[in-house]
């Protein structure tokens, strides 16, 4: 029998080896380089694992906080990645001992969210589901014509430099919708390439400049192979820098194609793409909501901006269902947690019924836009 329980700082080297073990070959990098906010000496150790008596680590599931800004709410989410299990070790249930505990940690901490980094049933029939919309354009040399860069006037592209790194995060702060992140971490996670390697990606930074400003900035996973394969991480500025940055990323590390996924949200960005085709599809992973009247508690700000100033109350009942209502009106409505994550983050795609009656009642609140989850900060 195991021990289910958190990891100390020593103890994260295991954790180094067992994740190399399970997810790297000899063409990426360590996940301790990849993902430090998982694994670094200078994190703050969330993750939890299960040893064995003899001190052996056999399973494991990294653990990060971010704060995400919405509008002018801040939601408290946690991300949990790198899940593994040693080979002999499998089939014992340790991944769901861990799970539950990583739960019951997450409600304690205050996270309203949990953002988990698979979809397999491990995860769904504990209340986590898909979630969210993404438009996912692909771009072939053919069309990257459409993405003219003559249409934002004058300027200058070039390869991003280490002075630009406060510019940088100034205009990733400027978006309504984002990770909230301070220079060090911004600075720490383009070093990591932690998305990108898991392709086996280079990242590559282009900005835009006009009379002395940032105007636009994007991220691009580049294949190391010529006539590659590139993927968009991150984005900021106006959206017509941002798609000329798009084809000028498709003429300067020659690509065969580029993947631009676009939350529902960002309209502005989606005109600029209107002459590409577009998937639509759930964000990466899965979510679970950790705390229900933390959510809703941690979304007032982004009701106060739709003007809405009712009491709304969210609660889970003991068979898991949740009461979404407003204390002292109608009857609260009941929803499944997938039922309720689509009401709630327009989830495409999903599977389960339709949400129940009392959706016409939330349309002003609903959907909550959210930052794209494959990206910089990628757990």
């Amino acid at each position: 029998m195991a021990v289910v329980r958190r990891l100390t700082n020593e103890e994260m080297k295991l954790a180094v080896r067992l994740s190399d073990d399970t997810f790297r070959d000899a063409e990426q990098t360590s996940m301790g380089t990849a993902f430090p906010f998982i694994f670094s000496d200078a994190a703050a150790h969330l993750s939890y694992g299960a040893f064995e008596a003899d001190g052996t680590l056999v399973s494991f599931m990294g653990l990060v906080p971010w704060t995400m800004r919405i509008g002018a709410a801040e939601l408290s989410v946690l991300s949990l990645g790198s899940v593994c299990t040693a080979p002999s070790a499998r089939g014992r249930g340790y991944a769901s001992q861990i799970l539950q505990q990583v739960y019951a940690f997450a409600r304690d901490a205050g996270a309203s969210l949990l953002l988990v980094s698979g979809d397999r049933s491990l995860y769904t029939r504990s209340g986590c589901a898909s979630f969210g919309r993404v438009l996912r354009y692909r771009v072939s040399p053919a069309q990257a014509g459409l993405l003219d860069g003559a249409r934002i006037g004058p300027g200058s592209v070039r390869e991003a430099q280490p002075d630009d790194l406060f510019a940088l995060q100034a205009a990733l702060a400027s978006r309504p919708v984002r990770y909230r992140l301070g220079v060090n971490e911004l600075g720490a996670l383009l070093r990591a390439e932690a998305f990108a390697s898991i392709l086996k990606l280079s990242q590559r930074v282009l900005v835009h400049e006009a009379e002395g400003r940032m105007t636009g900035a994007v991220v691009i996973g580049v294949s190391r192979k010529s006539d590659g394969f590139g993927t968009m991480l991150e984005h900021t500025g106006d959206p017509p820098a941002v798609a000329a940055l798009f084809g000028e990323a498709m003429r300067r590390f020659g690509l065969a194609a580029l993947d631009i996924p676009v939350p529902w949200h960002e309209r502005e960005l989606q005109a600029q793409l209107g002459g590409i085709p577009a998937e639509t599809e759930n964000h990466p992973g899965t979510m679970r909501i950790a705390d229900g009247a933390a959510l809703i508690e941690q979304l007032r700000p982004w009701f106060a901006e739709r003007g809405d100033i009712s009491d709304l109350d969210l609660r889970q009942q003991e068979d898991g269902r949740w009461l979404l209502g407003s204390r002292g009106g109608p009857p609260p409505s009941v929803y499944t947690s997938q039922q309720l994550i689509r009401l709630i983050f327009d989830c495409a795609g999903a599977r389960d019924e339709p949400a129940p009656g009392g959706v016409e009642a939330f349309k002003h609140l609903f959907p909550v836009p959210f930052p794209y989850t494959a990206g910089l900060c990628y757990i």
